[in-house]
């Protein structure tokens, strides 16, 4: 049996006698064209010990008292984000990750008022479904719950589901014409955005998973996408990605 496999064979023993879930990160999945704010958290639930034991920096982190990383928040009630977080709080405002929300407002003179109301609307309803997924969850013993603040849902789900089974879905580059399919079955991994996932293993040190990435990136270049995805990534990777990258891609 593989360590991939066995890892895969502890989980479902945890599965069965109830010990799996016990770390729970929450994390936004939509961008509010109407408000201008991230939205739509959701939850991800996993193990601590299997994270730990596939990642240094899951071990580090799941290990401390205290987070000391700021873009991670660890609380208890999910009052501090149910109405969403502004785009500055968020560390990374430029994510084509996000779902983009879309507001149908018939007249532009109305545009605020009716942005007020879509805001109040969706606070109530998000507060209210939370409560009931809280209700629902009650049974789970949780010994950490985080808010990640810089990544958005769909990237954290596939960097979970690979820490778990070393198995990854990359989605093609929007320079090459295809978007990110949001949805996915069940039966593989969620696919997620190339250099969201560079950026994502870079921040967290994982190498592999930074290698991964890095030769789909390169892989996926042409000369008729080179130009656009370089000056991209400089952009949205200038501290993290974007100079490892066009230094390590040959061109």
């Amino acid at each position: 049996m593989s360590r991939n496999e066995a890892r895969i064979h502890g989980l479902l023993r945890k599965s069965l006698v109830g010990e799996l879930l016990d770390t729970q990160f929450d994390l936004f999945s939509a961008r509010s064209k109407c408000a201008g704010n991230i939205t739509k958290p959701q939850a991800l639930f996993a193990n601590h010990e299997a994270l730990a034991a596939s990642s240094e920096y899951f071990a580090s982190l799941l290990s401390r008292k205290f987070l000391n990383d700021p873009t991670l928040i660890e609380f208890q009630d999910y009052h501090t984000c149910e109405g969403g977080i502004s785009l500055s709080e968020y560390g990374y405002a430029s994510n084509s990750d996000l779902n983009e929300e879309e507001e149908e407002i018939d007249e532009i003179d109305k545009d605020k008022e009716k942005c007020v109301e879509i805001s109040t609307e969706r606070m109530s309803r998000t507060a209210s479904n939370l409560d009931l997924a809280i209700k629902g969850t009650q049974c789970i013993m949780l010994s950490h719950r985080v808010l990640v603040t810089d990544t958005a849902f769909n990237i954290w789900q596939a960097l979970l589901y690979y820490l778990y089974t070393d198995e990854i879905v990359f989605a093609p580059l929007q320079s090459q014409g295809s978007k990110i399919a949001r949805h996915s079955s069940l039966d593989g991994p969620p696919p997620c955005s190339l250099k969201s996932m560079y950026r994502l293993a870079c921040k967290i040190k994982h190498d592999k998973l930074q290698a991964k990435a890095l030769a789909a990136i390169r892989s996926s270049w042409t000369e008729h996408n080179i130009l656009i995805d370089t000056t991209t990534a400089m952009t949205n990777f200038p501290t993290i990605a974007g100079v490892d990258l066009l230094h390590e891609v040959d061109v």
